[in-house]
């Protein structure tokens, strides 16, 4: 008797045939909704271990393409979402075997209910080189999603303009970015067409990094939306690691997460307090907790 071919227009069959006896799951995409993860969750054992990496840009979220609220269905299971906003690979890696391919966590994407968008998963062993690489990238420079991280998300999202906003032309190129200019109120001005050639040559490339979409129309909208991409990846991962430390032990952990990334810094005490001064003006109550270092106070 031969096998059915793989419908690609149904890759979240194949998906459920591979997680139906799967004690753990780790699941890679940029896209997920949740009617698009809530079949994979409902074919798990209760006690299933889960891990979702995935990326919230508040514009994505505001087109329904990305959905927070899978935070909760996640964090419902015990289960962790680890944020990083230039993710965009799709993986499905259940113990020793992994499905890669095209499909985003969406009812479109897997074929859920009615045929779906063309699309493939190809299976590999979960230990091939380029996935493991792959893990061991977005494990170190993407943070972990908490409650807040999702409500910030939600409110940038609802602050974008009714009318479709722009997509940046170009996005980060690194995955472990961290900001280098020391001056966050500046950000504004120049994304806005305030202040002058020489100075917009210098931060532009911020804006780049960040990829920010052009069409936002005022300040707070700028604001919300570098301070919902800040929460992510490798500045949001050092931001939660270094929040309740003092500045000296701020410091040596910024160095150790960048030294794990091969990243040697020249000064990381400027490092530490660019990355501050970020989080301080655009996220001003970001983890306030007493004792605490000038990210927080």
């Amino acid at each position: 008797m031969t096998r059915p071919e793989p419908n690609p227009q149904r890759c979240g069959d194949r998906l459920l045939g591979v997680v139906s006896d799967a004690t753990a799951i780790t699941i890679i995409a940029p896209f997920i909704t949740s009617a698009g993860i809530i079949p994979i969750l409902d074919a798990l054992e209760n006690d299933a271990s889960i891990e979702v990496i995935t990326r919230w840009r508040p514009d994505e979220v505001a087109t329904g393409v990305s959905d927070p609220r899978v935070f909760d269905l996640v964090d419902r299971r015990g289960g962790a979402v680890l944020l990083h906003p230039i993710v965009h690979a799709k993986a499905y890696i259940v113990g020793s075997r992994a499905l890669v391919g095209s499909a985003n966590v969406t009812a479109n994407g897997l074929g859920w209910h009615r045929p779906g968008a063309v699309e493939i998963l190809v299976e590999t062993p979960a230990d091939d080189p380029a996935l493991t690489s792959l893990l061991d990238v977005l494990r170190t420079t993407a943070s972990t999603a908490t409650e807040s991280d999702r409500d910030a998300v939600l409110a940038a999202a609802s602050t974008l303009p009714r009318t479709p906003v722009r997509p940046a032309a170009e996005g980060a190129d690194r995955t472990d970015w961290l900001p280098s200019y020391r001056l966050p109120e500046v950000l504004w001005r120049v994304y806005s067409g305030q202040r002058e050639e020489a100075l917009a040559q210098l931060v532009r490339p911020e804006l780049v990094a960040l990829g920010v979409p052009s069409g936002l129309g005022t300040e707070f909208a700028f604001n919300t939306y570098i301070g919902a991409i800040l929460r992510q990846g490798f500045p949001g991962r050092i931001a939660q690691e270094c929040s309740n430390l003092t500045t000296l032990k701020a410091v040596q952990r910024l160095v150790e997460l960048c030294a794990a990334r091969g990243l040697a810094l020249q000064d990381a005490g400027e490092a530490w307090e660019t990355l501050a001064a970020w989080i301080a003006y655009f996220l001003p109550s970001y983890h306030r907790i007493p004792g605490g270092t000038r990210l927080i106070g």
